[in-house]
């Protein structure tokens, strides 16, 4: 029996969460959910039941708990040490922790191995970079991979509950400099000194460290005027030949993978679990590139479900339940 909590349960991962949550087979013995003081007196229903959404203080944890953090970086670095020092077990979905080096950041499917019992922090990746290497985990495999080039085409719900409203309101507007609606913004935020943004760097950053390989990433992100459900067009150089049939062989042969003749559209994704790949093929002047679309709902697979994958894993791996008490 689990004791869990959701931190930041109102939003669109949160709620997405608790979603999840609903499907999976863990016996859980409590659930807490976890807000900021403006969401007070809200109740959010599980499994039937009204739960009341708890204000986030610092010592609303407990010992032995397993809590899924959906709250921006700047909140998760308030109340995460809070909750590591009361000896709960975290599944953070910010940017915080992602790239510290004692914090595994996990695909269930691509590196179960990088968590052992021992975690109480576990880093949930970025929602374009779970779907990127979902696909490539299954790669590696195939041939030494010497290069990763990706676009990604992304929904307005990456930006949460406020993109979502916002390119509603706009569907209403003439289309103006930086609406969604009739658009592409070739920067999701301001870019970096390096001239890369911040979403950009996470893909370059975090990619590598998932799959466990040291190779350069050359990725472009861009907001599009979608609801839910990222694209990506990916190029793969390996290190020798390889056929689009070995690909797609590979990749149909995944976990969590649905292989498409051409590439699957966001409506097709949304609300559901699997990442879709599609039109696999060689390029025509170097059989070592691979090129391929990939798409997936970005606050189900891309967040929440990745995360409760993670809790499951992590289930599976304590052999008894006081081992969360470290």
């Amino acid at each position: 029996m689990i004791k869990i909590g959701i931190v930041g349960a109102t939003g669109l991962v949160g709620r997405e969460m608790l979603s999840v949550l609903q499907e999976t087979t863990l016996s859980i013995s409590e659930l807490r959910l976890f807000a900021t003081a403006r969401n007070a007196g809200q109740t959010l229903n599980f499994r039937g039941l009204p739960h009341p959404i708890e204000i986030i203080q610092k010592h609303s944890w407990e010992k032995g708990m397993i809590i899924l953090g959906a709250t921006s970086s700047e909140t998760a670095c308030k109340w995460v040490p809070d909750a590591l020092d009361a000896g709960a077990c975290i599944i953070d979905n910010s940017s915080a922790y992602r790239m510290d080096e004692n914090v595994p950041l996990v695909v269930p499917e691509v590196n179960p191995e990088a968590i052992n019992p021992g975690h109480r922090l576990i880093a949930n990746p970025n929602c374009s970079t779970i779907q990127l290497v979902m696909a490539l985990g299954p790669l590696r495999d195939v041939s030494p991979i010497e290069w990763i080039s990706v676009a990604t085409y992304q929904s307005v719900s990456g930006g949460g509950r406020e993109g979502i409203e916002t390119l509603r309101r706009q569907e209403h507007e003439v289309p103006g400099k930086g609406h969604f609606h009739r658009n592409v913004i070739c920067e999701i935020g301001l870019p970096e000194p390096s001239g890369y943004t911040g979403e950009e760097i996470k893909l370059i950053d975090e990619t590598p460290k998932i799959l466990g390989i040291d190779l350069p990433v050359f990725s472009s992100c861009a907001r599009v005027p979608v609801m839910i459900g990222h694209t990506e067009s990916v190029t793969v150089k390996f290190t020798e030949r390889v056929s689009s049939e070995k690909v797609e062989q590979a990749l149909a042969e995944a976990p969590g993978i649905s292989v498409k003749d051409l590439g699957c559209q966001p409506v097709e994704a949304a609300g559901t679990d699997s990442v879709f790949v599609g039109r696999i093929r060689n390029h025509p002047n170097d059989d070592s590139i691979i090129q391929f679309w990939v798409t997936a709902d970005n606050i189900r697979k891309g967040a929440a479900l990745n995360a409760i994958q993670i809790m499951e894993l992590l289930a599976k791996k304590l052999p008894t339940r006081h081992k969360l008490d470290r």
